[in-house]
């Protein structure tokens, strides 16, 4: 099979780029090892990636607007969202959703564990394994998708992601023990259950999501998960449990030759808070995009991609991976973050930021104030 464009990897980073790359009239191929296969993963789309992509409502679970942090000490700090709301997806049904639209506007699914890939002097030679044989699809250009563990990045010599952390998640049915939970994001920071992340309780429309993650080989995250479950106080027994590894930094490069990465493959997903569906659509879109006007002969080559992506949300990974590196680093300091998060201002800085990935600049006095809180809660550790 011929193509202009072969996409590897069917989550959302992958059939929105195909989406975009179909609806330009490209010949687009959208592989992915199993159709009916979803990445492990909590679920929560801000306001600003539903608007964008035009996420329909019956896709959206639940519109959380209340939200808890817990401290190591049980400080529980509540903030309500009054305009706007997390949206929660099952990524099951979230997934097939974006594929089934990028089948729609033309892009052609195939369903195979992609092998390998190898450039020659005029495109790119990929082998899929298929029931019943082995694929070979010939593409001009090539984007990335297949999650941290990316073959294509590492096939074609991309550098490596260099940090990766492990999550745990349980689903539990909804139920009245677990019925608080409705209207609630729930997030701990506290070492016993995530020395160095945190741990999540996200609603869904018949079920509880309850998970934690940690750095990588760093601690057993089945005894986190334990943990969080007792300190929970649930004595319900979960029907389903998932695992996945998350890049927690962007690669030092993502776009090489004709070839482009996307998402987890290329590293996007936030520190801090480990949000990585929209940044995953995000540069799917914006890859494609940039291809499109590569090919139509505007003079775009497609680093360009990179450095927009780079240019308009390298602030927030910067910010939240200081965060991270200030905050997380024990029971002291994560103490010391929920404190700061009981600050009004912070909060409403915090909600405006996720819900359209824009860094709103506070007044003068406001940052004065976030900053000064920042010190004195950092010097005493409360």
């Amino acid at each position: 099979m011929n193509v202009d464009v072969a996409v590897v990897g069917g989550g959302p980073a992958g059939a929105s780029a195909a989406n975009e790359l179909a609806k330009k009239g490209l010949s687009t191929i959208l592989i992915e090892r199993n159709l009916n296969n979803a990445k492990p993963c909590g679920g929560a789309i801000p306001l600003g990636l539903i608007e964008e992509f035009e996420i329909p409502d019956f896709l959206v679970e639940r519109k959380v607007t209340h939200m808890a942090v817990r401290s190591p000490k049980g400080r529980l700090v509540t903030m309500s969202m009054p305009n706007g709301f997390v949206g929660m997806v099952r990524r099951e049904r979230f997934d097939k959703f974006l594929r089934e639209r990028a089948a729609q506007n033309g892009a052609v699914l195939l369903e195979g564990k992609f092998r390998t890939i190898k450039e020659t002097d005029s495109n790119y030679r990929l082998l899929i394994d298929v029931k019943g044989g082995t694929e070979e699809v010939q593409a001009k250009y090539v984007i990335g998708a297949d999650g941290a563990n990316s073959k294509v990045a590492l096939d074609l010599a991309f550098p490596p992601n260099e940090f990766k952390a492990v999550a745990i998640q349980q689903r539990f049915h909804l139920c009245e023990e677990l019925a608080r939970y409705e209207n609630l994001v729930e997030i701990w920071y506290d070492g016993e259950v995530s020395p160095d992340f945190y741990a999540w309780v996200f609603p869904k429309a018949d079920h509880i999501a309850i998970g934690t993650g940690t750095e990588d080989g760093k601690a057993n995250i089945k005894h986190l998960q334990a943990r969080f479950i007792e300190k929970l106080g649930i004595q319900a027994k979960p029907y389903y449990e998932e695992a996945a590894k998350i890049p927690m930094h962007p690669r030092k490069r993502f776009v090489k030759g004709n070839a482009m990465l996307v998402g987890d493959a290329a590293g996007l997903v936030t520190p801090s808070n480990g949000e990585g569906i929209f940044f995953a659509m995000k540069s799917g879109k914006m890859a494609a995009e940039t291809l499109v006007d590569h090919l139509k002969g505007k003079g775009s080559p497609l680093s360009k991609y990179e450095k927009n992506f780079r240019k308009q949300f390298g602030i927030i990974f910067t910010g939240l991976g200081l965060m991270q590196s200030i905050y997380y680093r024990n029971d002291r300091l994560r103490e010391s973050f929920v404190a700061i998060l009981e600050d009004q201002h912070v909060q409403q800085i915090s909600f405006d930021s996720y819900l359209y990935k824009k860094m709103v600049p506070a007044p003068l006095w406001v940052q004065l104030k976030i900053t000064a809180k920042n010190l004195y809660h950092l010097a005493i550790g409360k």
